[in-house]
C-alpha cells in the first residue's frame, strides 16, 4: 500500500474582464470562470484564503480554469454551467475509493466530468436561442497526494514552475496554432500574431462533436508551483525570455521570470502578472489560480536540467541554418550531376528550357484540416468611440484590495463575452510575420515549441518529470 505524503500548499486566485473591460455589461465584460476548493474532504466549496498554508486533505484539492465564448449573455452561461458541473461531481459522497484509487481512475472521472459539463452546456443552449452557439474550454487539476492529474479541453494552460529547472507547459493546448507549430509551419513567437490563433480544435458546447477531453498526471514537491491560466494570459506574456530569428531577444516581461521573482507570495505573484499583462496590452479576460507546494517530498523537477532562456531562438537559427546547409548541398549535387551528363555526352546545351528538370511541389493551401475548427464566435461589436473613464488600473485595484484586506476569489457580480478582438483594439504585435497554413500530415517537428512532445501513454505517469514533457 501506497504511504500517504504530507503535503501542504498555499493558494492565489483571481479572474479579471481585463482587457475586454466593459462597465455597463454583464460582469463588466468577464466571461472566464473559475474554482477553486482547497479541501474535497470537507463540505466547504470554493473557499481560498490567499497566501495561507494549508495542509492537503485526504481527497485532495481541486482548481478549474473555464474561458466561455459564444457572445454577449452567452459565453459566461456555458463557462459557468461548466463549472456547476464540477461542484455538483466533487464531493465527499461522490468521491468513492473507486474513483481514488489510481491515477487512471481519477483521470476517468475528470473526463467523464467534462463531458457531462459538454452535454449541460449543449442541453441549455438548445433551450434558449439566444445561447445558441455558445461554449467554453476547461481544464481541471487535481492534486491528490503527490500527484497532480489535469484534463483539459481546450487552449487555456496549465504550467509547472521550479527555480531551478524553470517553467514547463505541461500539455498542448487544443488549438489550431498548435497544429501548426508541431507540424512545423509555425513557430511558437508566430503564434502570438497569427490571425488564426483565435482558433480552437476542441471545446465545451461545440453542437457539430462531442468534447474530447485530454488528461495527464505528473509528480509534484517543494516548491513546484502550479499555475492555470485563460489564454488571456497566456496569449500576451510569453511563456519565458524568447529571441527572434535574428537572435534578438524580445523585451516585454514573460511568465517565467514574473514567477521566479515573487516565489515567497502567490498573492503578489498573481498581482505582478496583472500588472505585466496590462502592460503588455491585454485583449482578453484574464483568470489565474496559482499553487505552489510549501512542503511535501522532493521535487522531481528540481533535478531536471533547466530549460535554456535562449533555446527558442537558437533553435530556430539552428534549424533554419541547417536547412539551408542541406539545400545548397542538394542544389549543389544536381548541378554537378547535370554537368557531368552533359559533359559525357560531349555538350552542354545553353537553352534554359532544357535544364528545368527538377518538377515543382505544389501544396493545395485551401485545404488546411480535415475538420472544421471551433472557433471562438464574435459577439456584437461595441461602440469604441466612447472612452471609458471609470476603469481602475490594475495598481489602484491591488490598492483597495490591500485597504480591504481581502484578495477574494468570488466572482464579481456580473458577467459578459465581447469576444476576442473585437473591440477594435488590436493586440500589440508579438510575432515574427504571419504564415499562410498549408497542410502537411507528414511533417511532425516540435522542436520550435518549447514546451510540447506529448506522451503517447494514457497514463503517463512517471518519476522522471521530462516524460511527462
Amino acid at each position: 500500500m501506497k504511504i500517504r505524503q504530507n503535503i501542504s500548499f498555499r493558494l492565489a486566485s483571481y479572474t479579471d474582464a481585463a482587457g475586454k473591460y466593459t462597465p455597463e455589461a454583464f460582469r463588466s465584460g468577464n466571461e472566464d470562470n473559475f474554482y477553486v476548493d482547497d479541501d474535497l474532504t470537507d463540505s466547504t466549496t470554493n473557499r481560498v484564503a490567499q497566501d495561507e498554508v494549508l495542509q492537503l486533505g485526504e481527497l485532495g484539492m481541486l482548481m478549474v480554469v473555464a474561458d466561455g465564448m459564444g457572445g454577449m449573455n452567452a459565453g459566461e452561461v456555458a463557462s459557468q454551467i461548466a463549472v456547476d458541473t464540477v461542484k455538483s461531481a466533487f464531493n465527499a459522497e461522490a468521491l468513492t475509493a473507486s474513483v481514488t484509487a489510481s491515477s487512471q481512475s481519477r483521470q476517468k472521472y475528470l473526463e467523464q466530468v467534462i463531458r457531462q459539463a459538454d452535454k449541460n452546456i449543449k442541453s441549455e443552449a438548445r433551450k434558449d436561442s439566444s445561447r445558441e452557439g455558445m461554449g467554453s474550454t476547461i481544464i481541471m487539476a487535481w492534486l491528490f497526494d503527490d500527484e497532480l492529474t489535469i484534463s483539459w479541453c481546450g487552449d487555456s494552460r496549465a504550467y509547472i514552475f521550479n527555480d531551478k529547472s524553470g517553467i514547463r507547459l505541461i500539455y498542448q493546448d487544443h488549438s489550431y496554432v498548435q497544429e501548426l507549430v508541431n507540424k512545423g509551419m509555425l513557430t511558437y513567437d508566430q503564434t502570438f500574431d497569427h490571425p488564426q490563433n483565435n482558433i480552437i480544435t476542441r471545446s465545451l458546447g461545440d453542437p457539430t462533436k462531442d468534447a474530447r477531453p485530454e488528461s495527464k498526471t505528473l509528480k509534484v514537491g517543494k516548491g513546484d508551483i502550479i499555475l492555470l491560466c485563460s489564454d488571456g494570459l497566456s496569449g500576451v506574456l510569453r511563456d519565458r525570455k524568447t529571441y527572434d530569428t535574428n537572435g534578438q531577444l524580445f523585451p516585454e516581461e514573460n511568465i517565467e521570470d514574473i514567477i521566479r521573482t515573487h516565489t515567497s507570495s502567490m498573492k503578489e505573484c498573481r498581482e505582478a502578472l496583472w500588472i505585466a499583462a496590462e502592460r503588455g496590452g491585454w485583449y482578453d479576460n484574464v483568470t489565474a489560480i496559482l499553487c505552489q507546494i510549501t512542503d511535501g517530498p522532493e521535487s522531481l523537477w528540481a533535478t531536471t536540467p533547466a530549460t535554456s532562456n535562449a533555446s527558442n531562438g537558437n533553435n530556430h537559427k539552428n534549424k533554419t541554418w541547417l536547412f539551408v546547409g542541406g539545400g545548397l548541398l542538394f542544389a549543389a549535387a544536381i548541378i554537378a550531376a547535370f554537368f557531368i551528363g552533359k559533359w559525357s555526352h560531349g555538350q552542354i546545351d545553353e537553352n534554359p528550357s532544357l535544364n528545368d528538370s527538377i518538377s515543382e511541389v505544389k501544396t493545395d493551401s485551401a485545404t488546411i484540416i480535415d475538420s472544421v475548427p471551433t472557433e471562438k464566435a464574435d459577439a456584437p461589436i461595441e461602440d469604441n468611440t466612447t472612452e471609458v473613464k471609470d476603469r481602475p488600473s490594475v495598481q489602484e485595484q491591488i490598492k483597495k484590495q490591500a485597504e480591504e484586506k481581502a484578495d477574494t476569489t468570488s466572482r464579481p457580480n456580473g458577467l459578459t463575452k465581447i469576444e476576442k478582438r473585437d473591440s477594435g483594439k488590436k493586440p500589440k504585435s508579438k510575432g515574427n510575420g504571419k504564415l499562410t497554413p498549408i497542410e502537411d500530415k507528414f511533417k511532425k517537428d516540435n522542436t520550435d515549441n518549447p514546451l510540447a512532445p506529448t506522451n503517447p501513454k494514457k497514463d503517463n505517469i512517471t518519476d522522471n518529470p521530462l516524460n511527462n514533457q
